[in-house]
């Protein structure tokens, strides 16, 4: 017997977001995604992506670093935004980090303080996985 899983996830677009960048560096910004997930059990969250025009290549190699948030941001992120796989939660920050963080322009604090507050807002729109378009 054969079986098929149907994954279904929400897409939405949102007209603006307050705070996010337009511009990181030289690179215009048009989108930017909120990817929430429920594989923890409660709607989490799985990052934020920008979606930068094709020919950006703005992004840093800055390395995560948790003594850049404050102790408010880290509680947050151990309440929001745990990994819900193998590996640590800092190992899944650090990774969101270096693949998307790096590419927004914003700092550190500002990434994941930003998604936090987004992903307040936005939640109650989700009960699956579910992505947010957000343009700044």
């Amino acid at each position: 017997a054969s079986f098929i899983t149907l994954v279904v996830a929400l897409f939405f677009c949102i007209a603006s977001a307050n705070n996010l960048r337009s511009k990181s560096g030289s690179c215009v910004v048009d989108v930017y995604v909120l990817a929430l997930q429920d594989d923890c059990g409660f709607e989490s969250i799985h990052g934020l992506w920008p979606d930068p025009e094709d020919s950006c290549t703005n992004c840093t190699s800055e390395v995560f670093d948790e003594s850049k948030l404050t102790s408010q941001t880290l509680a947050d992120m151990n309440k929001y935004w745990p990994t819900c796989q193998s590996g640590t939660n800092e190992s899944f920050w650090s990774h969101e980090w270096s693949k998307h963080g790096t590419c927004t322009g914003m700092t550190q604090e500002e990434y994941f303080s930003q998604t936090i507050a987004l992903y307040q807002k936005y939640k109650t729109n989700c009960t699956t996985d579910c992505y947010v378009c957000l343009t700044p």
